[in-house]
């Protein structure tokens, strides 16, 4: 995430996909007060894969020693910019890395949370609180109950207060589309189901998600959804299970008592290894979607295999 920082005051910024500068508080993503400089001075804006900035002040900004007027310049590391005479203007750049979304605390200064994969809080080992992106939206969930994270609102995280600023690249969605419709879940299972492995194939390509408690998981959110095909569920209506139904039967199958705690937490680490799979794992990872009470596999199409032979699949949505 591409930051600046003040080259006299050190104060930090997080630039935003769209960054104004200026004297005009209520407009500016960065307050300048000198009097020398313009109401709306100065855009700092993200586009393709590099950080440009864009004049369009009465007086001109300096980049680098060089002033500039109504123009823009590609941005790099190091430079200097500065936007009126007075050295508070001057601001160094530190970083320029893609814009991400992130969470700022409001208890201490220049603290954030960069959102790029998922999280638990307040660790992974005893979690209460996940953090995830869905189709390009952050969600925050607790106690089984997901809410969209909104801009500018406050939340409370393990005990302390941020906010959530929302600062996405705009992405191609219509190529997303294509390589999650075009794809399907294969389930490889033993012939006495102790090991499940689970791909995505898309096409040519497969991405391997190797063999993990959660696969058991998908492996009975999918025979629901197939049980529900067969029976002609509109698909709104297909694999819904309650929670506490599944847990029943993940406990007789693991023989040890499992809580909605444990689903959670093993719901939490699929996401996490979906968002850390490449090329595309991050497309999938609302594979498992929950209202409340329930849960389902959400992929509409999947393929059961058992010592290599298809024992169901639903390679076409059922209407």
């Amino acid at each position: 995430m591409a930051i600046i920082k003040n080259s006299q005051t050190g104060d930090t910024i997080y630039l935003n996909t769209q960054h104004t500068f200026g004297r005009n508080r209520h407009t500016a993503n960065t307050h300048i007060p000198e009097q020398d400089i313009s109401q709306s001075h100065a855009l700092i804006f993200w586009k393709g894969n590099d950080w440009y900035i864009q004049d369009h002040s009465r007086n001109g900004t300096l980049v680098n020693g060089k002033y500039i007027n109504h123009t823009t310049i590609k941005l790099s590391n190091g430079y200097k910019i500065q936007f009126g005479e007075q050295g508070t203007t001057q601001w160094e750049i530190i970083d320029l890395t893609s814009p991400m979304s992130y969470l700022k605390s409001l208890h201490t200064d220049n603290e954030i949370i960069e959102l790029e994969s998922c999280y638990a809080f307040p660790d992974e080992k005893t979690p209460d609180v996940f953090i995830y992106p869905v189709d390009g939206t952050w969600k925050l969930e607790e106690k089984g109950i997901a809410q969209n994270l909104k801009h500018g609102e406050i939340y409370h995280i393990d005990n302390k207060a941020y906010t959530y600023v929302e600062n996405r690249i705009l992405e191609d969605t219509m190529d997303n589309g294509y390589v999650v419709n075009n794809a399907y879940f294969q389930f490889i299972l033993s012939s006495d189901e102790e090991h499940i492995q689970v791909k995505i194939i898309i096409q040519n390509q497969e991405m391997d998600l190797g063999e993990r408690v959660h696969n058991y998981i998908l492996l009975a959110l999918a025979r629901k959804r197939l049980m529900d095909v067969r029976m002609g569920c509109v698909f709104s209506d297909q694999g819904w299970i309650a929670n506490d139904e599944l847990l029943s039967d993940m406990s007789k199958e693991f023989g040890k008592e499992l809580d909605t705690y444990y689903l959670n937490l093993k719901i939490y680490r699929l996401r996490k290894l979906l968002m850390e799979t490449k090329p595309y794992g991050y497309l999938f990872s609302n594979i498992i979607e929950r209202r409340h009470g329930e849960i389902r596999f959400s992929h509409p199409y999947f393929q059961i295999l058992k010592e290599e032979e298809c024992i169901g699949e639903v390679l076409a949505i059922a209407n």
